[in-house]
């Protein structure tokens, strides 16, 4: 069976737009306060596909979108166009970029593992949030979020993926910086952060959720997994190696994948 849903993409956006991936994304937005036309931050909005859900549950909301990518920005205008503003910046950036307490809730949706100094992300994002404003957030990607009995289906992937680039002569490299910082966090370490901010009111829950091939195909193309797998090899042959390695396990054998996903609300006090 050809898993492919088209050319490895060497940006987030083939990813967001996954189908069984944007459905972890569904229960964060019922944490979002609704009825009261809320300001509300779509922080690492992308190319605005959360940001129109959010206007669908609650048109009376004005609402701002925030990534660094220009060129998805570019599509969330596209989507969206005079229904909301997107303005090109990262989560450490917010506290230069808009008013002091402007914000009634920060979303980070599924995005929260790409920020590399979480506790100086928190900081700011607590400065546009304004007394009593809600943080919400949530992440597929971080210590724990794999089943243990799927372990073995990515060491698998990125084990016939690294076979196919000595095949070609590529040269593998050890990671200096190894797994991102994001990665690494445990659902408990996002708990300590907020604390550490000074937010209160923290809840927590974990969901687990059964993904399939177009899930791994769209993981497959991000700059996140690609390098982290293959080292020292051009992130777009990376992910070219790694999807037909994909597409030759799925062969074998169809498989689906276990994930648990983890989301957070906290307030502002």
């Amino acid at each position: 069976m050809n898993v492919r849903t088209g050319p490895p993409s060497t940006d987030y956006a083939m990813l967001r737009r996954d189908p069984e991936y944007a459905g972890l994304n569904r229960a964060l937005l019922d944490l979002v306060p609704v009825g009261s036309g809320p300001a509300v931050l779509d922080l690492g909005c992308g190319d605005g596909a959360v940001s129109e859900q959010l206007l669908l549950r609650d048109a009376a909301m004005s609402l701002v979108g925030v990534d660094p990518d220009a060129a998805l920005l570019d599509a969330a205008r596209a989507r969206l166009g005079e229904r909301a503003r997107f303005v090109e910046g990262d989560a450490s950036a917010v506290a230069r970029l808009f008013r002091p307490g402007v914000f009634d809730v920060v979303v980070l949706a599924n995005c929260i593992h790409l920020v590399p100094d979480l506790t100086e992300a928190l900081d700011a994002i607590g400065e546009v949030l304004g007394g009593g404003g809600r943080l919400v957030f949530n992440s597929a990607f971080y210590a724990g979020a794999e089943s243990g009995a799927d372990l073995p289906r990515y060491a698998e992937l990125v084990a016939g993926a690294r076979r196919a680039a000595r095949e070609r002569g590529l040269p593998l490299t050890r990671s200096a910086a190894g797994r991102p910082a994001g990665l690494r966090r445990t659902a408990g370490d996002y708990r300590t952060a907020l604390v550490g901010a000074g937010f209160t009111d923290v809840a927590t829950a974990e969901r687990e959720f059964t993904l399939g091939p177009r899930f791994l195909t769209a993981l497959c193309s991000t700059p996140m997994f690609a390098t982290a797998a293959l080292p020292g090899i051009d992130r777009h042959t990376a992910a070219e190696l790694l999807t037909a390695s994909l597409e030759k396990q799925y062969e074998r054998a169809p498989f689906t994948i276990t994930r648990r996903c983890v989301y957070f609300s906290a307030t502002r006090p």
